[in-house]
């Protein structure tokens, strides 16, 4: 995980989650590369951390979507998005799996970087097109150096 999207979930997780305790599902948390941090490190052991992603590996708690077992408190994902055909139908999908909030970080400046694909990058309009069209509702939406962050809620 780059470091950005690092201090933008800090940030996501000491504004909105502070002294929750919340049950946290972690979309595409596998650990690709030469990454060494994980979203997990700021989760744990203060909240329920499941990792799940389409492969199995380093950080993988549940394979595939049909095998996540329970609505979560909160749905994250970051540096994922860009990977993900037709995100407008990944993102509605998102929403039967979270009951608070979710917290999406995607890249706006990052060259192609295929893994499997590399489909887009987002500005505020962007998520803020895509949170309307799956129902999420607008909590905060941001731009930083790299990246495009939106937080969402039921």
């Amino acid at each position: 995980m780059h470091k950005s999207s690092m201090n933008e979930m800090r940030l996501f997780r000491d504004e909105y989650l502070s002294g929750m305790g919340a049950s946290i599902l972690d979309i595409g948390s596998r650990c690709v590369m030469e990454q060494k941090e994980t979203f997990k490190q700021l989760f744990e052991p203060n909240f329920e951390y499941v990792g799940m992603d389409i492969e199995p590996g380093e950080n993988v708690d549940i394979v595939g979507y049909m095998n996540i077992p329970k609505i979560f408190d909160v749905v994250i994902s970051g540096s994922v998005m860009e990977h993900v055909k037709r995100p407008w139908d990944w993102l509605k999908s998102l929403t039967n799996y979270y009951k608070m909030y979710i917290c999406i970080i995607a890249p706006h400046t990052w060259k192609e970087h295929r893994f499997p694909i590399d489909t887009y990058r987002y500005f505020p309009d962007g998520m803020r097109d895509l949170f309307e069209y799956a129902g999420i509702k607008e909590v905060k939406i941001k731009m930083n150096k790299t990246d495009t962050v939106g937080i969402g809620a039921k």
